[in-house]
């Protein structure tokens, strides 16, 4: 008994198929028999399968069979061709359509060239936007600020106002915090992320930026957001005690921060100031509380234990530097009374040498038109009294006309004056040598 494979043609909706049948075939009940002999046993490639019309039975060439036995098939009959006039089957590689297969579209964060954008079934949100989104790193979600999709960092402009976005913290906005740019600059952000300006508290002091650049003002007095002025250090810090500014120096209390007007105020090294209506550190003869105070003007501080001349007056500071007014007359005998021992030379009022005449012009500071004792008799009312004449006052010697000696009475019926050539300048008693009248200076 010898096995024998048949083909069938069988229609699969619209495509043809071909079906191997295996049949055992006898002598007996075979319509036909094939002979080996009239089999070509040459091995040829399989091209096409012959149909033929109208026909149940379907052979096709078999390269390595030895027969091919033809078989009557049934259910082969009912075989319909849609198209009865084809005769040929397609090769194996057309009769299954092939569809090509889809790129896979992008979803979630993608990094791409280093940026990461987000993607919603393969597209990104067109244009800038601040919106909600599942993290980068995959825990949960959050706020990102993206534009075109791509996810911003830095400093970026934003609704308004400028916010700073961390790479290093998942691209989270920055708040309550001053950070550098990617250009380099810093800036302060707020507890809501918006870039901070005028005066702000940071870090335990405070500073100052400017509404146009948003940068850290550094020496200089500004105006805060309301109305109040600051003095700003080197290093952006607020400042406060004494400070120098525009060419002075200035008081800024420690609590308020505020520049410090008429007062008298201790420095943060211990010394004492005294600051003007504005502001400024005050020098010279200053009222304050009622008293007058001298304060050096070099050192600016208070002078206590001293005299000093101002403005042709001389003052005495006491020990709490009070100054008093030492009277101008006071002032003037004691100016004379310090050239004692100067020699006596005609016509000279410096201290190389004095006449009378010349001692009084240089005391009191009399111009040249009362240089002679002529001149100087007519400065004042003549008194006869001598024995009363007060300090201060000039003691003449001779006629009202014609006086031809004068000296300083020092209210006690002595004088300071110059006597004579090959004398000296010395006090003289009004009991030796009594004047003729006197004038009140």
């Amino acid at each position: 008994m010898d096995t024998k494979k048949h083909y069938k043609l069988y229609k699969d909706g619209k495509k043809w198929c071909v079906m191997t049948i295996a049949a055992v075939a006898s002598v007996i009940g075979l319509a036909t028999t094939a002979n080996a002999d009239d089999t070509d046993t040459t091995t040829s490639p399989v091209q096409t399968a012959q149909v033929a019309d109208n026909s149940n039975v379907v052979e096709l060439p078999q390269s390595n069979a030895e027969s091919v036995q033809t078989i009557s098939n049934p259910a082969s009959q009912n075989i319909e061709n849609e198209n009865s006039n084809s005769s040929f089957i397609p090769d194996d590689k057309s009769t299954t359509p092939v569809q090509p297969q889809s790129a896979q579209e992008k979803t979630g964060w993608v990094n791409e060239n280093n940026n990461w954008t987000y993607y919603n079934n393969g597209q990104v949100t067109n244009g800038r936007d601040y919106t909600y989104l599942p993290t980068i790193n995959g825990e949960g979600h959050s706020w990102y600020l993206v534009d075109n999709g791509v996810v911003q960092s830095g400093v970026q402009q934003w609704a308004g106002s400028y916010y700073d976005f961390d790479a290093n913290n998942n691209y989270q906005r920055v708040d309550n915090n001053y950070v550098q740019s990617q250009w380099g600059d810093w800036y302060l952000f707020g507890n809501d992320g918006r870039i901070q300006t005028g005066v702000q508290q940071w870090a335990g002091t405070y500073y100052y930026f400017d509404p146009t650049t948003y940068l850290r003002v550094d020496n200089d007095y500004r105006q805060s957001q309301w109305g109040d002025w600051y003095l700003f250090g080197n290093d952006g810090r607020i400042l406060t005690g004494v400070q120098q500014w525009a060419g002075s120096y200035y008081y800024f209390d420690p609590t308020t921060y505020l520049r410090v007007d008429n007062d008298y105020r201790q420095s943060q090294w211990g010394d004492w100031y005294l600051f003007g209506n504005d502001g400024r550190i005050l020098s010279g003869l200053q009222n304050w509380k009622g008293q007058t105070y001298y304060f050096d003007p070099s050192t600016f501080k208070k002078v206590v234990n001293s005299d000093v001349t101002v403005n042709g007056t001389k003052y005495h500071l006491d020990n709490d530097g009070i100054a008093k007014a030492v009277s101008n007359v006071d002032a003037k005998v004691d100016k004379a009374l310090s050239q004692r021992g100067v020699p006596y030379v005609w016509g000279g009022n410096t201290p190389a040498g004095f006449d009378c005449s010349g001692l009084v012009q240089w005391a009191y500071g009399l111009g040249s038109s009362y240089r002679t004792t002529y001149q100087q008799a007519t400065l004042g009312a003549h008194k006869r009294d001598v024995i009363n004449a007060p300090k201060g006052s000039l003691l003449f010697f001779g006629s009202d006309g014609a006086p031809y000696h004068v000296a300083i009475s020092l209210g006690d019926g002595s004088y300071v004056h110059a006597p004579e050539p090959g004398d000296v300048v010395k006090i003289g008693y009004s009991k030796y040598f009594t004047p003729s009248f006197y004038i009140t200076m």
